[in-house]
């Protein structure tokens, strides 16, 4: 990890990010659902493993890489495991990901969410 920053830097950086990751990915979904109807699952599956999981893959990476103020540390880990989590969750069963998120991404977003992220993770509803 890099040198801890400020946790308002963090959270600016942080959020910068999965907005970049949250817009390909919906750019994907969006050409997955243009029709209307069910997409194929195998068109499923080609998304999700070609945009989805190194999209967020690399957010991952780019948010460890920022350096966690080090009185959250801990929470910032717990955040990046769960949307590790995630990540395997959506590689064993990649067309599930149409009717909802996995529990781990949804945990990862409950978790950023209470640390003050507006970008980062999806809705855990």
């Amino acid at each position: 990890m890099a040198r801890p920053i400020a946790k308002v830097e963090f959270l600016a950086e942080a959020d910068r990010i999965c907005a970049s990751t949250n817009a390909r990915v919906e750019a994907a979904a969006d050409g997955l659902v243009a029709t209307g109807k069910q997409p194929p699952a195998g068109e499923v599956r080609r998304i999700v493993t070609r945009v989805v999981v190194p999209a967020l893959e690399a957010e991952v990476r780019a948010i460890e890489a920022l350096g966690a103020p080090a009185s959250d540390r801990g929470q910032v880990e717990a955040i990046v495991a769960a949307t590790e989590r995630g990540i395997a969750q959506i590689e064993a069963d990649p067309v599930a990901v149409l009717d909802r998120p996995p529990p781990a991404l949804r945990e990862a977003g409950r978790l950023a969410r209470a640390y003050g992220s507006r970008e980062c993770g999806v809705p855990a509803g």
